[in-house]
């Protein structure tokens, strides 16, 4: 039982040391390998269409984005329409379910966040440039699967903690701490069923969670990448 004890040692020892020895370039080489970033550099437009699930409340959704940084997203539910629209500068929300039937400029807390969305490479990649700064803090065990840690601070002190999975190289939950009117808003967003279309890892569900509690989930149906998209729908909503 000593012999066994002292062998499962070693191995746990020598797993985590073999994760520890990589560096930060080479974990993220391989994370952006296994997801087709370099097929991603190349799509110029997607457009996500699924279900949002919210308080036992199913939502169709649609989400588009189209470099170089306009967002849209559409929720319709009895017959009510959500709108948020981006164009790269400033946004737009009409939300009927509250009682906002014509279009309130977004915040600037709101706007930057939109900036992160529009992100169609992803924060991670190219990070310098964007005046992020990037470290890996090591390895942690999420829920029975060994992950590596990588902290990505903006310029503006937000901070996104990416859960990278140590043998997928796929982010299985990034946690956020976003300041929104002088406060810290923290998240925890899961991303689980990924499937490749067009040689690119998309995630089939995205789960929100805010204290350990759910509060939404994204069921993700189909995507489709350089579809077209007009510019008008990033600009500010037309309503009825």
């Amino acid at each position: 039982m000593k012999k066994l004890t002292a062998l499962l040692t070693v191995l746990l020892l020598a797993t985590g040391s073999s994760l520890m020895c990589q560096s930060l370039d080479e974990v993220l080489d391989e994370h952006f390998a296994a997801i087709g970033q370099e097929n991603q550099l190349k799509v110029n437009s997607a457009r996500m269409t699924g279900k949002m699930l919210q308080s036992g409340i199913e939502i169709p959704f649609v989400q588009m984005i189209k470099r170089p940084k306009k967002v849209r997203v559409e929720a319709t539910f009895q017959d009510l329409t959500l709108i948020q629209t981006f164009n790269g500068d400033e946004g737009w929300s009409v939300n009927p379910f509250a009682g906002v039937t014509e279009p309130q400029p977004m915040s600037a807390d709101e706007v930057r966040s939109m900036n992160y969305t529009a992100d169609m490479d992803g924060m991670l990649w190219d990070y310098a440039t964007k005046g992020y700064t990037v470290t890996l803090e090591g390895s942690e065990d999420m829920e029975g699967t060994q992950c590596f840690v990588v902290k990505l601070v903006t310029g503006s002190g937000d901070t996104f903690t990416y859960y990278i999975d140590a043998d997928s190289y796929i982010i299985l939950r990034t946690n956020n701490k976003i300041m929104i009117m002088g406060n810290e808003t923290e998240t925890d967003t899961y991303q689980s069923n990924y499937s490749m279309v067009d040689g690119m890892a998309v995630p089939g569900k995205i789960e929100t969670k805010m204290q350990g509690q759910v509060i939404m989930t994204l069921v993700v149906d189909k995507v489709e990448f350089n579809a077209e998209l007009d510019d008008v729908l990033f600009e500010k909503p037309v309503t009825q």
